[in-house]
């Protein structure tokens, strides 16, 4: 997977999900809001990120309803490792070991690989803060494992919308 940054206005920023040639998600971030809007084949979504915390700073996301769904946490600024916590469960990243702009999601305990995304279309402006939670950084991620995480089956929508038909 990689993240792309397509269309970039004064008003918003724009970014896209990319696997093998293929658009998985349209990602719109409002400059003047926090909230950022999400289209897939999961359907259309907004969700809203805060920063949060002094001496262990955070990014928090949260859904259109503004149900807390979980957070970013640097292990320290600029270390590019930390942790992500969605929906009760805690990942380990680690952010362009190589220098190659690569993330890598690990479950918490580090025994296995779970994503590798490319950073690279997007690190010009990661590399000139000193957290990643400065950056668009942190909520790409969440978005990403928010994403990821996802069932995405459509057998089971095909099967429901079948089972209604049968009803009729």
């Amino acid at each position: 997977m990689k993240w792309v940054s397509v269309n970039n206005t004064s008003s918003n920023e724009h970014f896209e999900l990319w696997e093998n040639e293929k658009v998985l998600a349209d990602i719109s971030f409002s400059k003047q809001t926090r909230f950022v809007r999400i289209v897939s084949d999961l359907g259309k979504r907004m969700f809203s990120f805060e920063k949060q915390g002094f001496l262990n700073p955070r990014k928090v996301i949260r859904n259109e309803y503004g149900i807390k769904l979980g957070k970013v946490e640097e292990i320290r600024p600029g270390a590019g490792k930390g942790y992500v916590e969605l929906d009760g469960k805690k990942y380990f990243f680690v952010y362009d070991r190589d220098n190659s702009g690569e993330l890598k999601l690990y479950d918490e305990l580090m025994q296995k690989n779970l994503l590798t995304c490319s950073f690279n279309a997007i690190s010009f402006g990661l590399n000139k803060t000193k957290s990643l939670l400065d950056s668009r950084f942190a909520s790409l991620l969440l978005m990403l494992c928010w994403y990821s995480f996802q069932p995405h089956d459509t057998a089971v929508t095909k099967v429901l919308s079948d089972a209604d038909l049968m009803l009729t």
